[in-house]
């Protein structure tokens, strides 16, 4: 915390995650009492996959094409226009539906930019703290900023909700302004899909980095994104209500809490056999939706689930910004970021139908296998017990490659 620029940038970035923690709840309870439904509602919250797969490849694109810092600013700026539009009260489901799209692809810029800017902003040796305390800032969000939101718009207004998250975004981008970035050496510019394509290449030349994005975006679609959907109703059948359902989202974010925290000190030998291992720890949740003998068990498998998430997440940014050239880094996390909305959308909408054909039980075996299975199966991509490869410093952007990637060494 001694390091300023370090300090307004994960003040910034605090901020930012308690407005997108409250938007979803006010934009919910808006959308509720314009006369919408359930189905209204995730109508509405789609937009948002829509806006992160348009614009995660050209958020990373331009974040490393300007000073992050100017990327991070305007970003918040266009959010704060956004979510001042429900200022105006009694806001119709189309509308909101555009706000929610609009903040969405205002996120796909920010995000890239702020961990590429995090990566050049700190010491090496500082980075396992630093990103373990953005990590501790992502979870404290998520345990406090729905419930806080929820008080905010039930007890005055949605309107009083838009407010909020606009004054936090508004703080955000104040923090910003006094940031003096560290400069980034300027490579060539050349045309928009050759740099997205330099970004990929980054990708691709280390297995590692390959297999994590593969293993993560399989791990959405067939873990997360149906204990997701069948968790409230595993809690309405088997325990009569919905009191386990938000106690065990809330004892996630415990967990990933925990982790984060672990994550400031521990500095594992084999970083990427570690991540892995975290990772895989979310097959527990779906075996716990197959047999809920107990909330207490239930419970128990989502506190170690979100330790895992995060000791994982923590390694991969950590390790991911030790790899990958500072110029290019943006372009890499919003590849991440792509793969990611694309797979989850997808197995929240097959959930049902399949679930319907094969049974509950038998989609949260499947999840139960993918769970453990995927990330586990990753191990054998190279590099990845260290999360480290081997590679030969990468043509600048805009130049020639003089060997092939497909023949150069991994």
């Amino acid at each position: 915390m001694r390091n300023r620029e370090f300090r307004l940038l994960w003040l910034s970035f605090t901020m930012s995650v308690a407005a997108d923690q409250i938007f979803p709840v006010t934009v919910t309870i808006a959308a509720l009492n314009s006369g919408g439904t359930a189905s209204t509602v995730g109508a509405i919250f789609t937009g948002r996959w829509i806006a992160l797969i348009l614009f995660a490849l050209l958020g990373g694109l331009w974040a490393d094409r300007l000073p992050r810092r100017t990327v991070m600013i305007v970003s918040l700026g266009f959010q704060c226009c956004a979510v001042a539009v429900g200022l105006r009260g009694d806001a119709p489901a189309p509308l909101l539906a555009v706000l929610v799209f609009l903040v969405g692809a205002a996120e796909a810029f920010h995000r890239p930019a702020y961990q590429a800017c995090l990566s050049s902003v700190l010491t090496p040796e500082q980075r396992p703290t630093g990103v373990a305390m953005g990590a501790v800032s992502w979870r404290i969000g998520a345990i406090v900023g729905p419930g806080l939101g929820a008080y905010v718009v039930t007890v005055w207004s949605p309107r009083v909700g838009f407010l909020a998250v606009l004054a936090a975004y508004v703080l955000g981008l104040l923090l910003l302004l006094p940031l003096r970035e560290p400069p980034v050496a300027a490579a060539p510019r050349s045309s928009a899909v050759r740099e997205i394509a330099d970004g990929l290449s980054e990708v691709l030349r280390r297995p590692w980095v390959t297999g994590v994005i593969i293993a993560v975006a399989l791990q959405l679609m067939l873990t997360v994104a149906p204990t997701q959907v069948l968790l409230p109703l595993v809690s309405r059948d088997t325990f009569g209500g919905d009191a386990v359902y938000g106690t065990a989202l809330a004892l996630l974010s415990v967990g990933g809490l925990a982790g984060g925290v672990v994550s400031m000190k521990w500095k594992p030998g084999r970083a990427g056999l570690t991540g892995v291992i975290g990772l895989a720890l979310y097959g527990a949740v779906p075996l716990a939706l197959i047999w809920p003998v107990t909330p207490e068990f239930l419970y128990g498998c989502y506190i170690v689930a979100g330790l895992g998430l995060e000791i994982f997440a923590v390694q991969w940014v950590m390790n991911l910004q030790r790899e990958i050239p500072p110029e290019r880094l943006a372009r890499v996390t919003s590849v991440d970021w792509l793969a990611s909305s694309v797979m989850m959308p997808l197995g929240l909408a097959l959930t049902g139908p399949v679930s319907a054909v094969i049974g509950r039980s038998a989609l949260l075996v499947i999840g139960t296998v993918g769970g453990f299975a995927v990330p586990l199966a990753a191990l054998f991509f190279r590099g990845m017990t260290r999360f480290h490869s081997d590679v030969a410093p990468a043509a600048p952007d805009g130049a020639a490659e003089a060997t092939p990637t497909s023949l150069k060494a991994p």
